[in-house]
């Protein structure tokens, strides 16, 4: 999951250690005696942390422990340990939280887990995007939320655009290549990409995922087995070749994380590039972008079934073996509130889950990105997550990668890639 890494590392880092030292801080505080304990599994900021472990809504959130007479104690990671630590956790049997984060992995852990979203108001549920269930449903149980919305959107410099005479961003998938063409000039390209991570959510398969279902594409079946050998999925892998000719940055094949393609397009070298929202603040900032000001988003242009995006998958979830499951719900249900969404969009850059705060003008004035992904969350958004999905991605994105280095037509590197994927998931049983 290397490319998720990345693409996090894109906030500044900063804060991390301030984080760390109130998380910590929790533990002697909140010690006395309550009516429950709560213990809560989460990335360190700058990473998608809530209220208590990042700084924000801290009124409320002590306003929620004293009405419900429980204190909360958190258990807090760098990104990258969090996986690896839950892992261990639950096979030596000693997971000892009541909420956990998950980015596409509940189907791996999910016989450790709660299915309580049919549980939560019905008012919450109906004010989050229908497609936000689906990287945190296995076997017809829902058994997270999804709390920052985050959607590949397409990213531009405005500037460059004007310069090359195009008025508006690219609509479909004809326009992104000539775009790309046109924009591939002055020792600068019309495009930049992540593609030397293989496996996970941004990885080089991830970004096929999005083109596979702008070609009207899907994964997997009804009876789970794939079904991507066909044309959608052909035409979705040469639509990666085809901008890499069309004007790719060269050193696109050789990025292992969005940071280094974030990089490129912040400092100008680039003109378009598909990103996650929470890249809009640090693009604003000067001491590490020298496009403040000049950067527009819009949502992914279309293929021929549509525009179509992935989801980063940020979410909590439930410990099946909580004592405390209906105020873990509880508490769950006061992160996603629309006061917490709120804030956590205004103090902290991540974008709400909940399309009420999406659409709150406040919220799209602060973060004009909001908008954009409000728009593209009303298009289909799949991440395709399997208990197996790092394998899966890993068998794909190798493909792509070969694809995209000249060694093979897209064509064969598809059909190698649904023979392997078609192995992974008849082991899976």
């Amino acid at each position: 999951m290397q490319s998720i890494i990345s693409r996090r590392r894109l906030l500044k880092t900063t804060g991390a250690a301030a984080a760390a030292a109130t998380a910590s801080s929790l533990f002697g505080r909140y010690a006395q005696a309550k009516d429950a304990e709560l213990s809560v599994f989460g990335p360190l900021p700058p990473d998608p942390a809530p209220p208590g472990a990042a700084k924000f809504a801290e009124a409320a959130f002590e306003a929620w422990k004293a009405a419900n007479a429980t204190s909360v104690n958190y258990e807090m990671l760098a990104w990258p340990q969090l996986h690896d630590r839950m892992a261990t956790a639950f096979a030596s049997g000693s997971a000892p939280w009541d909420i956990m984060y998950m980015c596409a992995w509940v189907p791996e852990f999910e016989s450790f887990l709660y299915p309580f979203v049919d549980d939560l108001p019905a008012e919450l549920i109906a004010d989050l995007p229908e497609s936000s269930f689906k990287t945190v449903t296995w076997k017809g149980k829902r058994y997270g939320t999804v709390f920052t919305l985050s959607l590949l959107n397409l990213f531009y410099n405005k500037e460059h655009l004007e310069q090359a005479g195009i008025k508006e961003p690219p609509k479909n998938w004809d326009d992104f290549k000539r775009f790309t063409k046109e924009l591939t000039r002055d020792g600068r390209f019309g495009y930049v990409s992540n593609y030397a991570e293989a496996a996970g959510i941004g990885g080089a398969a991830s970004y096929w995922m999005a083109f596979l279902q702008q070609a009207g594409g899907t994964m997997y079946g009804e009876d789970g087995m794939p079904v991507f050998k066909g044309d959608a999925g052909v035409d979705a892998l040469q639509m990666m070749v085809d901008l890499k000719a069309a004007g790719t940055e060269p050193g696109s094949i050789s990025y292992a994380g969005i940071n280094d393609a974030t990089n490129v397009f912040s400092s100008g070298r680039a003109s378009m590039m598909m990103n996650w929202p929470f890249m809009w603040a640090t693009a604003q900032d000067p001491k590490q972008s020298n496009i403040v000001g000049k950067m527009g988003a819009t949502i992914l242009p279309a293929g021929p079934a549509g525009s179509a995006s992935i989801d980063g998958t940020d979410a909590w979830t439930i410990s099946n073996a909580s004592q405390h499951p209906d105020k873990a719900r509880k508490l769950v249900e006061f992160f996603m509130s629309k006061e917490i969404q709120k804030r956590q969009a205004l103090d902290t850059g991540w974008l709400p889950s909940r399309l009420s705060v999406l659409g709150d003008p406040e919220v799209q004035a602060a973060l004009p990105i909001a908008k954009v992904v409000l728009e593209q969350a009303q298009h289909p958004y799949e991440s395709f997550v399997t208990p197996d999905f790092t394998e899966v991605t890993q068998a794909i994105g190798t493909e792509v990668q070969k694809a995209l280095q000249g060694q093979k037509t897209a064509m064969e590197a598809i059909a190698e890639a649904h023979d392997l994927v078609t192995a992974i998931v008849k082991r899976r049983g």
